[in-house]
């Protein structure tokens, strides 16, 4: 079943034409077909952002936080979907795979920002999200996690370490709940 493009107000279409220029201005361009509905997302920081095709962000509740230390990245496969308040921190890399659907109010890391213990730096450990990957609303996404292909976080999870394809985890921590029956070409529609 095909995919049909999403239909933008007339003030979404102006906000995600400015959001476009603004990103061409900074040298940061987008694989095409960028949305944006209801809102501005927010861009702190010097690192890169890049954008694949057909990228859609809701901020209509609270803007989307993309935050990318100065060389730092953060990566957003095609056609995936952030919703309102979510915020992504790179200190060094977050990748998200195409097809990811990200829930309000997540938070994705590769940092911890602060040592624990007198003597420490900071834990960065690059984040990745693989393909077709979704996060429940309010997920949190610590630093050095993995996250297979078509597994599913369930809403108010913590993920700490690595979360195998294809599986359904929830919990704080978050633990293996069932597993996902998909086949590989598999996209949430």
């Amino acid at each position: 079943m095909p995919q049909t493009l999403p239909r933008l107000s007339l003030l979404s279409r102006l906000r995600t034409l400015a959001v476009s220029l603004y990103l061409a201005a900074r040298g940061t361009p987008h694989g095409g077909h960028l949305f944006i509905r209801d809102g501005f997302p927010r861009f702190p920081g010097g690192g890169d952002v890049h954008f694949g095709y057909r990228v859609n962000m809701q901020c209509d509740l609270a803007p989307v936080w993309l935050r990318a230390a100065r060389g730092a990245s953060i990566e957003l496969g095609d056609r995936t979907f952030i919703n309102a308040g979510t915020e992504i921190i790179a200190a060094q890399l977050v990748t998200i795979g195409p097809h990811c659907r990200i829930g309000p109010f997540c938070t994705i890391s590769d940092t911890n920002h602060h040592p624990v213990h007198e003597g420490e730096m900071a834990r960065v450990a690059p984040v990745i999200l693989g393909r077709n990957v979704w996060l429940g609303r309010g997920v949190i996404v610590l630093p050095g996690s993995v996250i297979g292909d078509h597994s599913v976080i369930g809403a108010g999870s913590v993920v700490s370490g690595t979360v195998p394809p294809r599986q359904v985890w929830r919990g704080n921590p978050a633990v293996h709940v069932k597993d996902v029956r998909c086949s590989p070409d598999f996209v949430r529609g």
